[in-house]
């Protein structure tokens, strides 16, 4: 490249951050922002030998998030904080990640609070905005109801450092368990100040919930969604392909809570290919591009 070639270049490019894109999208081709962002746990096959190079086609797909999971004090080996700084140079952004501990029995000890409050720490610090109990571990109805309290408390914690605190469902959730229907009684039993909730779309189905009577029983529980589907009979599919109702699920975003939208894709086959094809549906809904 020339100098003048290299100095029209480096105009283009500041014309386009002075005019509101993000430095760091400029720098990486980022084209627009959305509000869409995918689990990560959709490539892991791909993550641990070719982080950057998975997150690089992750970003051309157009995503504009990602959430991580598996949070153990790193992920893959990386600090919140490394995970977020290689995803801003690409163009995305940090949402959040799926992280768990059991919580039970009775005698929680305080080396478990300790992990709470580390881990909300360094979401802080790498600019994310939650952590999100990603599994049950209760197993009877007493278990569920300290559960409930435990998940209160880790809900304080998150909020004292800034971030917040949601339960990820899958489908077992919609079991009983003397008489109580598993997810109602968490939404139920936990503060909507303090405990927010992921609701997985294709586990709904699997599990035989009525996402829609969720969101007009729980208005405002549902502030972020897993974007999944499944079809009935036949198993999990790229979004939009099975029998979560979408359509009319995003006229109700605003009563939902929706605040963040985020794919989960765990099929088989070309898994990069099925998650272009889950951005491509969404990316359609006005919701994404507010």
């Amino acid at each position: 490249m020339n100098r003048r070639d290299f100095i029209g270049k480096s105009a283009f490019m500041a014309a386009a951050c002075y005019y509101g894109m993000n430095i760091t999208a400029c720098a990486a081709g980022q084209k627009s922002k959305n509000r869409i962002g995918l689990q990560l746990y959709s490539v892991k096959d791909h993550l641990p030998g070719d982080f950057r190079g998975t997150l690089q086609k992750v970003a051309d797909m157009g995503y504009h998030y990602a959430e991580a999971y598996g949070y153990n004090g790193t992920f893959i080996g990386k600090s919140l904080k490394e995970t977020s700084d290689v995803l801003k140079e690409l163009g995305m952004e940090l949402s959040g990640t799926h992280s768990g501990t059991p919580l039970l029995p009775p005698d929680v000890q305080a080396s478990e609070w300790d992990y709470w409050r580390k881990g909300a720490a360094e979401m802080k610090e790498a600019g994310g905005k939650y952590l999100v109990q990603s599994w049950l571990p209760a197993q009877n109805i007493d278990e569920l109801k300290q559960l409930a309290e435990q998940f209160n408390k880790v809900g304080e914690i998150c909020k004292s450092s800034g971030i917040r605190f949601g339960y990820h469902n899958h489908n077992a959730e919609f079991k009983e368990m003397d008489g109580h229907i598993i997810l109602d009684y968490l939404l139920q039993n936990t503060d909507p100040t303090l405990v927010f909730f992921q609701m997985d779309m294709g586990h709904v189905v699997n599990g035989g919930g009525d996402i829609i009577s969720y969101f007009n029983k729980y208005p405002g529980r549902f502030v972020s969604w897993h974007a999944s589907d499944f079809k009935r009979g036949q198993g999990y599919c790229e979004v939009g392909k099975g029998d979560v109702p979408y359509e009319e699920m995003f006229k109700l975003a605003a009563q939902s809570g929706l605040e963040d939208l985020t794919v989960e894709q765990e099929t088989e086959g070309d898994i990069f290919a099925s998650c272009k094809n889950d951005f491509d549906y969404l990316i359609k809904f006005p919701w994404t591009k507010q």
